[in-house]
Order: structure tokens, then C-alpha cells, then sequence
């Protein structure tokens, strides 16, 4: 029988490991697994923006420890997952929201193989080395994993290509691992954000604004024009839906790609 929750307290007692953090989707989801009842374990490139999410997590009442981790190491990842075993037992959840992008306009003839590699390296293989080094702990805990996909594998275009296919081969990645793992009782989901309102995409528009004379208000209504909801979606919104594919609201779900987008797209 699926488990007995509070619906207030989704993740009363879980450990959850958010990779990537950062001031957009990392921080939301830290802190929307600590408003759930998650201890929550922090990892990242930059000591500052890590440093400045566990301070807000931590001013919420809830538990949690960082570590700066670089997805690329294997001996980074090993370590987060240490840390959360010893602070707080063990691990529920992965949350791999660690990615890399090559620049706008990077085609496979215009760039050396190697700059799509980078992005490989950090946004697919750095997911499955943050999985892989928390397999253990998650098959004691019954836990689960969300790889966080993106709304360029839905809408290809070119200059695009090495952070499409990344995410394209994440979900794929993300649905053959659930396969492998299932047995175990882990489940394994992903997130695809559409266009999430937050710092990098309000960069964004206020780029393309100055770019074309426009305002950023006008650019906005553009994006949001085709929508089935005619805005866009936030950061906060999604790391909603991060905490319930963490939490056992979702026991019954696993290998599936989820997409958050306003109806953006349907799939």
C-alpha cells in the first residue's frame, strides 16, 4: 500500500540534495523542500550563491549544510552525499539541477566539439555522477530522483544545440535509470520548465528589449502570446512541482518527463 502523508508537511523528515544552486530554480527549490519539512543539503560552484540560499533556508527554522560541489568530480559528488549522510542520515531525494551553456549561436560546424562536450560534461554526466554517487543511500531510503530537463529540447533552435541535446538525452537518461532502479523502489522523474520567470530570464528580456528599442512588457507579451495560460510561469512554481515529485504525493510515478510551462507546449 502507498504510504500515509500530511499534505502540509509533504517532506517531514526527508533529506533532500539540490545541486546547481544558484539565485534562480536551485534557490527556489532549497526552499520550497524546507517549507515541506526537508533538511536540505546545499551544492554548488559558487561559495556565495550557496552561501546566501543556505542563510535564507536556514532563517525558514529548517536544517541544512553545503558544500561547494563541482558535478564534473566525481569525488565532489561523493562528497555532498557524505555530508548528507552524516548531518542528517541519509538522502530521500536528488534533485540535479546542475547544467552548463554554451554560448548563443555555438553550431556543431561553427565550434569545436569539445565546447558541446563541456556541456555534456556538466549538465548530463554531472546529473548521472550526482545520481550514481547517491544510489546507495537512496535504495536505503526508498527515494527518488528529479532530473530538471528544459523547454529548448521542446522548441530546437539553431545556436542551441549543445544544451538541447544535453537536456534531450537527460530525460532519456532519467527514464533508462528508473528502469534500472525501479526494482529497488526509486523512482526517477524529470521537471521541464518552459519559460520560467526568474533573474536569468528578466535578464533575458531586458536584453532583447534594449536590442529592439522595445520595453521589457512588450517582450513579455510576445512570449507569452501562444500560451494556453497567457503568462509565464515562475521558478517558485516549479520547484512546486520539484517537491512533489520528491515527496510521496508522486509514489505511484516514475520514468515520466513532466513539463511546467503555462501550456507553452503539450505533451
Amino acid at each position: 500500500m502507498p504510504p500515509t502523508y500530511d499534505a502540509k508537511r509533504l517532506l517531514d523528515g526527508r533529506t533532500v540534495i539540490v545541486s546547481g544552486v544558484g539565485p534562480g530554480l536551485g534557490r527556489q527549490t532549497a526552499l520550497a523542500a524546507a517549507a515541506a519539512g526537508a533538511s536540505v543539503v546545499l551544492g554548488g560552484r559558487s561559495a556565495e550563491a550557496v552561501g546566501k540560499v543556505a542563510a535564507e533556508v536556514a532563517a525558514t527554522g529548517a536544517r541544512t549544510a553545503r558544500l561547494l560541489c563541482d558535478v564534473t568530480s566525481d569525488a565532489d559528488c561523493r562528497a555532498l552525499v557524505a555530508l548528507a549522510r552524516r548531518e542528517f542520515g541519509g538522502v530521500d531525494c536528488v534533485v540535479n539541477n546542475a547544467f552548463a551553456s554554451a554560448p548563443h549561436g555555438t553550431t556543431l560546424e561553427n565550434a569545436d566539439v569539445d565546447r558541446w562536450r563541456e556541456t555534456m560534461d556538466v549538465t548530463l554526466f554531472g546529473s548521472l555522477r550526482m545520481t550514481k554517487a547517491a544510489l546507495p543511500e537512496l535504495r536505503r531510503s526508498q527515494g527518488s530522483v528529479v532530473f530538471v530537463g528544459s523547454q529548448s529540447m521542446r522548441r530546437i533552435k539553431a545556436g542551441r544545440g549543445p544544451y538541447a541535446t544535453a537536456k534531450s538525452a537527460l530525460v532519456t537518461a532519467a527514464q533508462v535509470l528508473a528502469r534500472e532502479v525501479g526494482p529497488d523502489g526509486i523512482r526517477v522523474n524529470t521537471i521541464v520548465p518552459g519559460r520560467m520567470w526568474g533573474p536569468s530570464l528578466r535578464t533575458y528580456i531586458d536584453r532583447l528589449a534594449a536590442e529592439r528599442g522595445t520595453s521589457a512588457e512588450t517582450e513579455t507579451r510576445g512570449m507569452v502570446a501562444d500560451n494556453a495560460l497567457p503568462r509565464l510561469t515562475s521558478d517558485e512554481e516549479c520547484a512546486r512541482v520539484i517537491v512533489f515529485l520528491a515527496s510521496d504525493l508522486s509514489y505511484g510515478m516514475t520514468g515520466q518527463t513532466v513539463d511546467v510551462n503555462a501550456g507553452e507546449t503539450f505533451h
